[in-house]
């Protein structure tokens, strides 16, 4: 069922559901303003106390087991396609799409397998996505599933390929509901309507308004919390670019130096990664320990991270050595060789919302 399907995959990463319904109608048929009771329902309901509270509630619901909350008022006859098509929300974002041309382009996609448009008017992402190929991060399962329900006609499983036209089957499906007419569509009404005026009557509808109350599926309403600040996550937590993390760096220490003839080493450490830079304090020492941390906020993990150790003088600062390194995930421990001696620093890169890998350049679900 589509109500299965759909709670099934909330529960493996955040869904957009897009719905697309064919209906074909051959014959019609209504029940009459008013209908003739049966003798079995009509003593039901003449049984029934006079009102409802808290001590006749269960004679009511007794009544609702038996016959529902609601009556088929129309009935129309023939035969229904309905796709229902899960897209993992983050990883479509990533690919560049907003929730309304998701919906868009399955559309066209749902068009051009049912034969009604030509697959060269599609283009560009839409025609990836149309072929559930993830540009972004390659992710392996792909963009999209789906569920299909077929009521009425010889057979048909309602599988169509949305990327050409596969409408084959399709076709011989509608030839076939005349003969093999299911229910299409149908219009209810409220149960309590066919009890006569009275104190049951708003008995039965209060009744049922509890019921279904007592009965609704309950719904999520927590609130995802996204980092502040983030320019890279939308307002649903969905990254809009991969290759993209929180990087900070600990300049911790060096060893062994000798960056002056005379006395301790002046040392200090310029740090450079794309366009930020930053600088240690001086410590006199040939084996300092600076514990300078650095947040460098939300950046693209394609870059190397620069580090520069150095010995202030009077007139001009030496370079006693320079490294790079590129961060991956995780915390990581470099240590760099220096004209003399060594020294050390930390990264550390924790991957936006919905991205994993090395660089954060791989997708993850997360439900």
């Amino acid at each position: 069922m589509a109500y299965a399907f759909a709670t099934k995959r909330t529960k493996e990463d955040h869904y957009s559901f897009s719905t697309h319904t064919v209906t074909c109608t051959h014959y019609r048929y209504r029940v009459s303003s008013r209908p003739t009771l049966s003798s079995e329902f009509s003593r039901d309901v003449a049984s029934l106390p006079s009102r409802y509270n808290s001590s006749t509630r269960d004679q009511y619901n007794e009544v609702i087991d038996t016959y529902g909350t609601h009556y088929i008022r129309k009935v129309r006859l023939g035969g229904r396609l309905r796709r229902v098509t899960a897209v993992r929300t983050c990883l479509s974002r990533l690919n560049g799409f907003s929730s309304n041309e998701l919906h868009s382009c399955l559309s066209m996609g749902v068009s051009i397998g049912l034969g009604k448009l030509n697959p060269s008017a599609v283009q560009g992402s839409c025609k990836n996505l149309l072929e559930n190929r993830d540009v972004a991060t390659r992710y392996s399962s792909g963009l999209h599933q789906h569920y299909t329900d077929v009521v009425g006609g010889d057979g048909w499983l309602g599988e169509f390929s949305l990327a050409y036209d596969d409408s084959l089957g399709f076709k011989n499906w509608l030839n076939s509901l005349k003969d093999h007419a299911d229910v299409a569509s149908y219009f209810i009404r409220p149960m309590y309507q066919l009890i006569p005026k009275g104190t049951k009557k708003s008995g039965m509808k209060a009744a049922i308004e509890q019921y279904i109350t007592d009965n609704d599926v309950s719904q999520s309403h927590s609130q995802q919390n996204c980092w502040r600040g983030n320019s890279n996550l939308d307002f649903n937590c969905c990254p809009r670019q991969a290759w993209r993390g929180k990087l900070t760096v600990e300049i911790i220490q060096a060893w062994n130096l000798k960056g002056d003839h005379l006395g301790p080493t002046d040392s200090y450490v310029k740090l450079r990664f794309g366009s930020i830079n930053h600088q240690t304090r001086m410590i006199e020492s040939s084996y300092p320990r600076w514990n300078a941390y650095f947040d460098l906020g939300q950046v693209d993990t394609h870059s190397d991270v620069y580090v520069e150790l150095w010995d202030e003088d009077l007139f001009y600062d030496d370079l006693l050595g320079s490294c790079s390194r590129r961060p991956t995930q995780g915390t990581r421990i470099f240590s760099c060789s220096a004209d003399s001696g060594s020294y050390e620093f930390k990264t550390t890169l924790t991957c936006d919302s919905h991205l994993t890998g090395a660089w954060c350049h791989q997708y993850t679900p997360s439900a």
